[in-house]
């Protein structure tokens, strides 16, 4: 081993393991990536951790007689408001009430200032944010410092002036986590995107640190010995190792409270759910299926799975499943649908299940009913925001986009802070964005 490049071995051999991890886990173990990427999780946590191992290193250089501590007091300030943005500034932990300002401005109705504008939910300016976070991380991560590798007279001023470049050998993170935050595969990466950055900071400020105390230059790694060099790799290894026990304690902490244990399994179940369909996407049949079976134990006699199970084992080619799982949706709703006929959700379903059993004229019979009920329901109640919603789902399965946005848009109008009908009209507003309709 090269005697002064310990620590940048040690760097890319732990981004090649988180990458090649995260591959793993995507392909071939869909729970562990849930657990790995999804909120309140390990995953998470380990954000928590790294920013918060990053505020706590810069707090230190902060207060030292380094060129860069008005930097790093800020990069500090940064880290903390990130660290508490990460907890929702505590709800996470204690799950108390959202203020009714954030139920109603936050796009995933938490306390926190990021989900007001980025959301879970697409919108032009988080697309806008996208873009410009994922610009700033190459021009910070890369760009700079190789500009001032190059003695470029406007890094070298910059440099003059403050701000700390991250060194050259962290580039990977920071270009890597820059490609995720677009989301190329829409596979919850922007979680392992923020996991990249939150582990170069940290890193970055140890390698900061260490150059002071020790008095070595920052940026020429010819300048470190063999001893400093293996110091900081150790320093690295061993944060990013209490980083993984601390997120695994937090999470079974938050599991150890009958409220969190509900609160993290119902986002368990619903990022479950999520990438079946992610899964699915990618033809991924037998993962999808497996995790549509996993949701179905926890409830036999939920019909949209039932259906989704039909529809996963009709590409699978297991065609007495896909009979087998449409038989009891169509049992469960018309059971339902004799106690009930006035029901739209029942006509819905109904219409869904012939439709996938290919009797046309059933599914549009009751499509109708579901219509005609709910128009009179809605004339009956106009200010009655689940009414609206109701028929938007409505005409979202018969096709009509505009209509359906015009009754998500209403409903949640009505009710901003209820999170089904916030989701209903993010969702149908990207489509008539995305698919605008031709007019007549």
């Amino acid at each position: 081993m090269i005697k002064n490049k310990s620590h940048i071995l040690t760097v890319y051999a732990l981004f090649i393991s988180i990458l090649t991890t995260y591959v793993i886990m995507a392909l071939n173990f869909p729970f562990a990536y849930i657990w790995a990427t999804y909120e309140d999780l390990v995953g998470e946590w380990a954000q928590f951790y790294f920013f918060l191992l990053a505020l706590i290193i810069s707090v230190r250089l902060a207060f030292s007689s380094s060129a860069y501590r008005l930097f790093f007091a800020l990069l500090g300030l940064a880290c903390f408001y990130v660290v508490l943005e990460e907890i929702s500034w505590g709800q996470r932990i204690f799950g108390w009430e959202s203020p009714d300002y954030f139920k109603s401005q936050n796009l995933q109705g938490e306390t926190n200032l990021h989900n007001i504008v980025t959301g879970p939910y697409s919108t032009s300016i988080k697309a806008a944010v996208t873009y410009i976070l994922a610009g700033g991380l190459v021009a910070y991560g890369l760009m700079y410092p190789l500009a001032k590798r190059s003695g470029w007279k406007f890094a070298m001023w910059l440099d003059a002036k403050g701000l700390a470049s991250p060194p050259v050998y962290l580039w990977p993170f920071f270009c890597t986590a820059a490609f995720l935050e677009l989301k190329p595969f829409s596979f919850n990466e922007a979680e392992v995107a923020e996991i990249l950055v939150s582990l170069a900071l940290s890193i970055m400020a140890m390698h900061y640190y260490l150059s002071e105390k020790r008095q070595i230059s920052v940026h020429q790694s010819a300048d470190w010995s063999r001893r400093d060099s293996g110091r900081l790799a150790v320093h690295v290894i061993t944060g990013f190792i209490v980083v993984v026990l601390l997120s695994v304690a937090t999470t079974f902490y938050v599991l150890a409270s009958p409220e969190g244990k509900e609160r993290v399994y119902i986002r368990i179940e619903n990022g479950v759910e999520k990438f079946a369909s992610r899964y699915e996407r990618y033809e991924k049949w037998e993962i999808a299926e497996r995790l549509y079976e996993y949701l179905l134990e926890g409830d036999p006699e939920y019909t949209p799975l039932l259906r989704k199970l039909a529809r996963v084992n009709e590409k699978l080619g297991h065609i007495d499943e896909v009979h087998k799982h449409l038989q009891k949706a169509l049992e469960i709703s018309r059971e339902h649908y004799q106690k009930n006929p006035d029901s739209v959700a029942v006509n819905r379903s109904l219409a869904r299940t012939y439709r996938l059993m290919k009797d046309e004229e059933k599914a549009d019979e009751h499509l109708a009913n579901a219509l005609r009920i709910g128009l009179a329901r809605a004339a009956k109640d106009p200010q009655n925001p689940d009414e609206a919603y109701s028929l938007g789902k409505t005409y979202a399965l018969m096709g009509e986009a505009s209509l359906a946005f015009e009754q998500f848009e209403r409903s949640f109008k009505l009710e901003p802070s209820l999170k089904k009908f916030r989701k209903a009209y993010f969702k149908a507003k990207k489509k008539i964005e995305e698919y605008p309709e031709e007019p007549d």
